[in-house]
């Protein structure tokens, strides 16, 4: 987390900044993941590029894609339920 204590602001927006750097912190996590989550799936599917997937990738491919939008959904529900724990909502 970032020290904003030599940051001139009133308590508000002291505060208001703190819930943005933590958001946009949060953001780039899930951003991260995704391009990992992503690489992930292409290394292990696909064995070489032609121009259409073999029937063995694209069903590899649509399994980890499956499970990357349960992670992704995951990700997000513990970034919002974090966020509402922050703001108390």
């Amino acid at each position: 987390m970032s020290d904003l204590s030599d940051v001139n602001l009133d308590p508000t927006s002291r505060k208001e900044l703190q819930q943005f750097i933590e958001t946009e912190q949060a953001q780039n996590r899930v951003q991260t993941q995704v391009r990992d989550l992503t690489s992930m799936c292409w290394d292990k599917c696909v064995g070489s590029i032609s121009s259409v997937f073999s029937r063995g990738e694209y069903s590899c491919l649509a399994n980890c894609v499956d499970r990357f939008l349960d992670t992704s959904i995951y990700l997000v529900k513990k970034v919002e339920d974090q966020r509402a724990a922050v703001t108390g909502k």
